[in-house]
């Protein structure tokens, strides 16, 4: 399975304890311990298989063509997640990693796309991946066709890559497909959080079916009678029943706590930052000397202090280690604020736009502006309450 994770509001991985293999623009790309359970596995269910189609090749082959198939499989998988990643960079937005993990790959990205036609492209490249794969992989295989280990494993990739590229478009949130489903909710309506919520229901009705349908086979429930669509349906599902049933239950959770998130989008977006903000300190002069500013900062506590009127940055206590202290009287404030781009927000801003800037900004606390007017103090302490 493969998918683009949705908006985090924290900023800590998935998978914490997953190794670094290596790196692609600033992206760390990533093995999760469950990796290594999950390829032991498909390398069995490879080598089984093939062992049915190259039995006169000897087991030495078979084990190394299964190996070889679950190699070039797991790649086909990080290619279509580098896919999402790369397509996100192109279009500013950040991304902090990629995964490949128990029940397939991951693309974590730190907020969401901002129009629903680059929503659209990056979900959309990851399936058409998978599609250009198990086309080259058909070519390859039509080359030399047959029961040899060539053969097997490139008709294999192929297969695999197709149902691949067909599982991700269905519409399971947060699978590729429910992703497709909410940008185009989302172009329809214009509304991206509504859009979010309906592809979650979608998506929780298709894990639940995936769910049940595991179920079913794994107590060797009943097929339907007749000869159809839904029969084939039921039957992969049985086929697959323990793994139907987790891949079921990760796509439920997903798409409840997408569901969640969305619902507390739409509550800030009906609040402004200047509603919720805090109080601030008057500014610092941006030509005040730090051992002149530390006097003010210790007279007047804050956890943030503006600088200039209009504001040229912002900056912390903590910044004033940046420089040794024998040196503060010959260094100004605004040497060591952080510019105003990073720590400012208009006060008209909704807050759900105005939590993105929040939880990129330094020390997740912005300065509120109205016009050239530095009025407020903006925190996650202050945001937290209405996010729940």
């Amino acid at each position: 399975m493969a998918t683009t994770q949705p908006h985090k509001e924290s900023r800590l991985s998935s998978f914490p304890h997953a190794w670094t293999i290596f790196s692609l623009r600033g992206v760390p790309i990533r093995l999760d311990i469950s990796w290594v359970l999950i390829c032991g596995l498909v390398i069995f269910i490879f080598a089984t298989r093939f062992s049915q189609l190259l039995g006169p090749y000897g087991t030495m082959a078979v084990i190394a063509s299964a190996a070889l198939a679950t190699l070039a499989f797991f790649a086909s998988i990080l290619a279509h997640e580098v896919g999402h990643a790369v397509t996100s960079l192109d279009r500013g937005i950040p991304v902090s990693s990629v995964t490949l993990f128990l029940l397939g790959g991951v693309t974590e990205s730190t907020r969401e796309p901002t129009e629903a036609r680059h929503e659209l492209v990056i979900v959309g490249i990851g399936p058409f991946i998978s599609l250009v794969l198990a086309a080259g992989f058909g070519l390859l295989h039509s080359i030399a066709p047959g029961t040899t280990p060539y053969g097997v494993v490139t008709g294999f990739l192929a297969w695999l890559n197709l149902a691949l590229a067909v599982f991700n478009v269905l519409p399971g949130y947060p699978l590729d497909g429910g992703r497709l489903l909410r940008a185009v909710l989302w172009a329809a309506t214009g509304r991206p959080h509504a859009a979010t919520r309906w592809a979650a229901r979608v998506g929780q009705g298709f894990a639940a079916v995936l769910m049940l349908g595991g179920l079913n086979g794994v107590v060797g429930g009943p097929l339907p009678a007749d000869e159809g669509p839904l029969r084939t349906a039921v039957v992969l599902l049985a086929a697959n029943g323990l793994w139907a049933v987790l891949i079921g239950f990760f796509l439920l959770r997903g798409a409840l706590d997408a569901h969640r998130r969305a619902r507390a989008r739409e509550r800030l977006s009906a609040v402004t930052a200047g509603q919720v903000m805090g109080a601030l300190p008057p500014s610092l002069p941006p030509d005040l000397t730090l051992d002149e500013a530390i006097l003010r900062v210790q007279q007047r506590p804050s956890l943030l202090w503006p600088v200039g009127t209009p504001p040229v940055g912002a900056l912390r206590l903590e910044d004033f280690d940046a420089v040794p202290q024998d040196g503060w009287a010959g260094t100004s404030v605004a040497t060591i604020a952080r510019n105003a781009s990073e720590v400012t927000v208009d006060h008209r801003m909704p807050l759900d736009a105005a939590l993105d800037r929040l939880l990129d900004a330094p020390g997740q606390m912005l300065v509120v502006t109205d016009g050239d007017e530095p009025v407020g103090l903006l925190t996650m302490s202050l945001v937290g309450g209405l996010a729940r």
